[in-house]
Formats: structure tokens, sequence, C-alpha cells
């Protein structure tokens, strides 16, 4: 059965600490007295909905990847891995947790509500496999891939956004992600001499499946042609072009590169 996102708080206090919480780590200008100062109607309406709609898309994949390093983190400490790198991992759910209360903000700022359409596509480790398997499979897939992948495009994003708010936001989820791929391609270096010959096949494989998911989530929603010029819209809007363009690069330059550089045939 379907089940639609609802980040509406459920109780008055804990509502005031989680929002302290995440304030303290901001500046000003993302707090969440400056999302409700944001006035929507000095933008044109049918921009305001786009974003709106862009938004919440991307409330809907933070809370995926929230909840996927939130599992990431405790296997990281079932595997009985260095304090540095669980408390690494730890860092990951605490950012994944603050992208999704921007986004959640942003989206409220441009007149949306706390109860999102759509569930989140999760992402899940197969329990049935061994600790270590899970936790390489992730690093490589999730980090190394992932994470990699939407920081370049994130930061392409940013390019373009015209509205501070927006931009302002961007700027966070940009420098978090790309710690987020750089933790990962430091964690893979430790693990991946850990793993048997017939654990590094298998990961390698389902490497190549998760490039073909990664390319499709980064496509996901964006017509196939544009046919004709459009406005760009000012809360975040690459052209398919662009988008093209970002993808590959990264992908060759930030992930394809790095994985042969380590030996493995991608």
């Amino acid at each position: 059965m379907r089940r639609d996102l609802d980040l509406r708080p459920a109780d008055e206090t804990l509502s005031l600490y989680q929002r302290r919480f995440f304030d303290e780590s901001l500046p000003a200008s993302l707090s969440a007295k400056a999302f409700e100062r944001f006035d929507a109607s000095r933008f044109d309406e049918a921009a305001v909905g786009w974003g709106r709609r862009a938004w919440e898309a991307r409330t809907l994949d933070e809370y995926r990847s929230h909840a996927s390093f939130c599992e990431f983190l405790l296997e990281t400490s079932a595997l009985g891995l260095s304090w540095d790198a669980v408390s690494g991992a730890t860092r990951l759910v605490r950012d994944e947790a603050r992208h999704v209360e921007l986004c959640r903000r942003l989206v409220s700022a441009l007149g949306g509500t706390d109860q999102l359409s759509g569930e989140p596509s999760w992402v899940r480790s197969d329990a049935s496999r061994p600790v270590l398997e899970r936790v390489l499979r992730t690093t490589m897939g999730s980090l190394c891939l992932g994470e990699t992948i939407s920081a370049a495009m994130l930061a392409a994003t940013l390019k373009v956004t015209k509205v501070p708010l927006a931009r302002g936001v961007l700027e966070v989820l940009t420098r978090d992600e790309s710690f987020h791929s750089q933790f990962g391609w430091r964690l893979f270096t430790l693990l991946w001499p850990l793993a048997n010959q017939r654990l590094q096949r298998r990961a390698l494989r389902e490497l190549k499946d998760d490039l073909e998911i990664v390319r499709e989530l980064a496509f996901e929603g964006v017509d196939d042609a544009e046919a004709q010029p459009r406005t760009r819209n000012p809360f975040g809007d690459l052209t398919r072009a662009e988008r093209e363009a970002a993808f590959a690069r990264s992908l060759e330059r930030d992930v394809l590169r790095r994985f042969r550089g380590a030996g493995l045939s991608v």
C-alpha cells in the first residue's frame, strides 16, 4: 500500500528541539525564521509551482538517503570499524537529516505542506548477506558512485540558481555531499582489501547495476528532448544538455577513473 511522506511534527516540545538542533548548525540566512520570512508572491506563480514540485522530489530523495545511511551507520558499528570511520557514518546521518529539513522548509516557503505526495524509493541492504559485503556495497554504490555524482549535479545546479534562499540550501547540500563522496572513497580503500575474491567479483557486478540505477535517477522526470528554448526556473533548474554534460563529466572523471585506478574493471 502506498504511503506518502508525512513530515508534520507530533509534539510541540519535540518540534522545538528539532528546530534548535538544525538551526545551531545553520547560518542565520537558513534559519527557520528566514524561510518563514520568504515571500513567494514576488515570483511568477508558475515558476513557484515548478520550484515547489522540484524541491518536493528532492525532499523524497534526501529522506531516502537518510534512512539508508541510518542502516549503514549500524552496519559500520556491527562490522567493528574504527571510530573515525563510524564517526564519518554518523555525520552522514546528521547531514541527510539536515538536508531533509532544509528541503522541507523550502517546500513550505514555496507554498507546499509537510505532507508530500509520494513514498521515497527505499534503498536497503540485504540482511541475509555478511555485514562486510553490505557495508562495501553501500560504500561503493551509494557513496563512491551515488554521492559523487550527486555532488557534481548539485554544483552544476547551484551555478544557475538565482534565488538566494534556494542557493543557500544548494550550497549546504553540495558541500555535504562532496564530503560524503570523499569519505566513501577513503573508506573504500580500507574495505576492498578485506573482501575475498568472490565478494569482490560480486561487488563489481552489482556496481555495474548501480551505475544504471544512478543514471535513471539523475534523469528521472526530465524530458528526453527540449524542442524549443524555455525560461530557466530561478529555484534551481538544469537543462537536459547541462544535466547530461555534468553527469558524463563526473562519471568519467570522478568515478570510473578512480575505480580503474584502484584496479577495478568498470
